[in-house]
């Protein structure tokens, strides 16, 4: 199976703070082979948020960690996870690109081919 490993977080600062999610990584093996190897994501992660963090704890949860900084006025929470990929719609883009690919050479091939059975055609009868 392939997983997602994602990480949320607040980015930004001041008004344009904001909550964002994106994949770290993509994983292809068991849930808790992907687990373990978001666990050392979680692990080396340094968080946007607090610039100089005076406390940092990482906590296990049902579906994957947390890790938690604590500032000089406030503590930031980063949520680690596994998710299943499902969908990939580059994926999609891809294997319809590569297909599209495959089409064109392969009617290309027929082409030579077609022309070379001309041109063979046309010598025999100048050979008779």
């Amino acid at each position: 199976m392939r997983w997602g490993l994602i990480v949320e977080e607040t980015v930004g600062m001041g008004d344009s703070k904001a909550y964002s999610a994106r994949v770290l990584e993509h994983f292809t093996g068991t849930r808790e082979a992907a687990l373990a190897r978001l666990e050392a994501c979680a692990r080396s992660y340094t968080a946007q948020h607090p610039m100089n963090p005076v406390s940092t704890r990482l906590y296990r949860t049902s579906e994957g960690f947390l890790l938690v900084n604590e500032g000089s006025m406030r503590g930031y929470g980063c949520r680690f996870s596994v998710a299943e990929l499902l969908y990939d719609s580059v994926e999609e883009q891809q294997a319809a690109a590569a297909a599209r690919e495959a089409e064109r050479q392969q009617r290309a091939t027929q082409k030579a081919a077609d022309k070379a059975a001309k041109r063979a055609q046309r010598g025999s009868r100048w050979r008779r």
